[in-house]
């Protein structure tokens, strides 16, 4: 999970927070997480039941989520076992007792047969900073699992970067342009894209919320 940085971009990845632990850690995670934690928990006031988190990278969010959202089940996700690696490090060092022991999950794949809904029908999809970097199918995995795994009325919400109709911040272009120069099945997202991929499964935009370093919060409903 890393905010845009295109004169940088080897700045964001995660190093070993010392040399004897496992717990990764992700610099823009260190900018980044009290203000989606905050978000999150405006957003998912009152809920209760559990919140599937896509892409959790080295575990920082899925600390801080589960610390801002206490009544709700934090369940971490990632396809990479470092990442895993790492995130029940912080799991075992936090003590979190509503963060959930995390699985490894392939947004392309079936998820929610994967997940098998152990936990019941899931409240929540959280997702940062992962559409941009990763392929179209991954977005289309996304939305498509969350709509069988989501109870009525659940919200997918999708934090990162995206492409305006009305404009779109410079720094953003420039991290679209670096990131299509690296892998060309990669970019920031256009934003009308994302919303019609959700209609497409049945989930519709219900809430945009501005956050720092022009990143956007979306709240999709079920």
């Amino acid at each position: 999970m890393t905010d845009p940085d295109p004169q940088d971009p080897a700045a964001s990845r995660p190093r070993y927070e010392d040399e004897t632990a496992e717990r990764l850690v992700a610099p823009a995670a260190l900018r980044n997480a009290g203000p989606i934690a905050g978000m999150l928990k405006d957003v998912l006031a009152g809920e209760r039941g559990p919140l599937l988190e896509i892409g959790s990278g080295p575990g920082q969010h899925a600390v801080a989520g589960a610390e801002a959202l206490p009544a709700m089940t934090w369940i971490p996700s990632d396809p990479d076992p470092l990442h895993i690696r790492s995130i029940r490090a912080w799991r075992e060092h936090e003590g979190l007792p509503n963060l959930a022991e995390p699985i490894r999950l392939d947004a392309t794949e079936d998820w929610p047969a994967a997940l098998a809904l152990t936990h019941g029908p899931l409240q929540a999809v959280f997702c940062a900073n992962v559409i941009h970097i990763a392929p179209w199918r991954v977005a289309e995995g996304l939305f498509a699992g969350a709509a069988r795994a989501l109870g009525e009325g659940g919200r997918a919400i999708l934090y990162g970067p995206f492409l305006l109709a009305e404009g779109t911040a410079p720094s953003n272009l420039a991290f679209h342009r670096t990131l299509q120069e690296r892998d060309p099945a990669w970019g920031v997202r256009p934003l009308a894209d994302v919303v019609a991929l959700a209609a497409l499964h049945g989930m519709t935009l219900e809430t945009r919320i501005e956050m720092p370093a022009n990143n956007l919060a979306l709240v999709f409903r079920r």
